[in-house]
């Protein structure tokens, strides 16, 4: 039976955490490791998991250095053949979900990453149920199964993006090294989108700044200029549509950032690749409407206590 390890990240989600936890361990494919990464939460999250979850390795960061960090910690210090990443107010709607994830991962060897259908407690169910698996441009944070030999062949999270968009920049890097991220719409997670520590001015900030990092780094240099204006352009009229923001004027302060972190990391997929993932991110998802992938649309971003 392949191994699974559970990587939740938390912070000041204590209640949330305990209901995730209680319905993972109800799963009927056991887990082998679940491993909560504490992003400095000052709630008592530490004396609940303890004193509650005895077989749940807990680790707190000393500091809180954002959710793509503790999803990378969680990454390297876990085992298992797949990794499962769930939030600490996410969970599987059926007890057999994980099975049912696993079991098609092992049986199509080429998707490197599941997206498990989510639906949130206002209602919205991203994808209909009925619907057959499908390609996919990316998955959803607080419901994913990972195949640990291909990410880890394409490396981790870039960390300076501190929150949201890291699901988009790796998928890119997957397809591009020749791996299928795949929909399961079947599978159901359950989003209680907990209310506690969400900025959306800070969330529509880092998704234009983290969209911007992405095409610097991962961008062919023939589509460069018209990705890079264009992302900065969608992104731009989806903030203005929200009424007067300075989210723009923030985004031109820290463009030597964007330039300097991108190029850090530039390495760019093929421009084939690229074509296709932006296929994808147009026309993937049957029955809903499809953003534009220009204009960052993470529909569940999060940061440590935000997701």
């Amino acid at each position: 039976m392949p191994s699974v390890s559970a990587v939740i990240a938390t912070f000041n989600r204590a209640p949330e955490l305990r209901t995730a936890l209680s319905r993972l361990l109800a799963q009927t494919h056991p887990v082998a490791e679940i491993l909560v990464v504490d992003d400095g939460s000052t709630d008592g999250t530490d004396a609940m998991v303890r004193a509650e979850f005895p077989t749940v390795r807990y680790v707190r960061l000393p500091h809180n250095a954002g959710l793509i960090y503790a999803r990378n910690f969680g990454f390297v210090n876990t085992a298992g053949d797949y990794v499962l990443s769930v939030d600490d107010d996410s969970w599987f709607a059926e007890p057999d979900g994980l099975a049912r994830t696993v079991t098609y991962m092992e049986t199509h060897a080429d998707v490197a990453a599941a997206a498990c259908n989510i639906e949130t407690r206002d209602g919205l169910v991203y994808f209909p149920p009925q619907a057959d698996p499908f390609d996919a441009p990316w998955y959803v944070g607080c419901g994913h199964l990972l195949r640990r030999s291909a990410v880890a062949a394409v490396g981790l999270y870039m960390p300076e993006l501190y929150r949201q968009g890291e699901e988009k920049d790796r998928c890119l890097r997957l397809i591009g090294a020749g791996h299928r991220v795949v929909a399961l719409p079947g599978i159901m997670v359950y989003h209680d989108k907990s209310e506690k520590g969400r900025k959306p001015g800070l969330e529509r900030f880092y998704n234009h700044r983290n969209d911007l990092i992405r095409e610097v780094a991962r961008c062919p240099a023939g589509l460069l200029p018209w990705r890079f204006a264009r992302s900065w352009i969608g992104n731009s009229w989806k903030n203005l549509r929200h009424g007067p923001r300075l989210t723009d004027l923030k985004v031109l302060l820290a463009l030597p950032e964007i330039l300097r972190i991108g190029l850090k990391h530039r390495a760019p997929v093929s421009e084939d690749a690229y074509r296709r993932w932006l296929h994808l991110s147009r026309t993937a998802a049957p029955g809903l409407p499809q953003p534009d992938p220009t204009p960052s649309h993470n529909p569940l971003p999060r940061s440590a206590g935000e997701g």
